[in-house]
């Protein structure tokens, strides 16, 4: 039973990760190539219906596992203050997961238990989602050492947090959540150009 929780959530991770990433490669990566460098011209128009899928497989993840909220919560508000949600995509993608989740929670179909515990983990995912980000806009800018940039590209301390809280609360989907996330997007940051831009 664990073991298929698992499974079922990272699946559902990845392809959150592969999506998130597909929106930033619309949105960022295209606008800086030619038109006739682009293998399929349609996929510059594929942002906003991208942002509403990954907006609501959020939203399921969290109706059928709400222990992962804080998580959600915590890493979408650091995202927010480091400014990284500021296209089209993502725009609706949090819109979808805000309305869904305010929606069921006031029906009392999805039950969040707001407590200390809940407040505390996502406040914990939060610091470590801000500090990721500052950390890799300043090794990016400042560093001349490849590896550095590279370590701090990978996000490494919210994977590290995460890790640390579910090693303390014995919840280990939090980690594989977290973790399938960055390796779909990580995976799909040097598959997407090869797939759909012209060599």
């Amino acid at each position: 039973m664990v073991w298929t929780v698992l499974l079922s959530v990272s699946i559902i991770a990845f392809v959150i990760g592969f999506l998130v990433k597909f929106v930033d490669f619309i949105e960022d990566d295209l606008k800086l190539v030619k038109k006739k460098e682009i293998k399929f011209n349609f996929i510059q128009n594929l942002s906003f219906p991208l942002g509403v899928l990954y907006g609501l497989l959020i939203a399921i993840m969290i109706i059928v596992w709400p222990i992962l909220l804080p998580l959600a919560i915590g890493t979408i508000l650091g995202e927010i203050l480091a400014r990284k949600i500021d296209v089209i995509g993502h725009y609706i993608g949090l819109f979808i997961f805000v309305i869904l989740c305010a929606f069921l929670i006031s029906l009392g179909i999805l039950n969040v238990g707001l407590n200390l515990s809940f407040v505390a983990f996502a406040l914990v995912f939060l610091a470590a989602s801000v500090l990721d980000e500052f950390a890799d806009k300043y090794f990016e800018k400042f560093s001349g050492n490849s590896t550095q940039k590279s370590f701090f590209s990978y996000r490494p301390f919210l994977e590290i947090i995460a890790f640390l809280v579910s090693l303390i609360t014995n919840q280990w989907i939090i980690w594989v959540t977290i973790l399938s996330f960055d390796v779909a997007y990580i995976l799909s940051t040097k598959i997407l150009p090869k797939i759909l831009l012209k060599k």
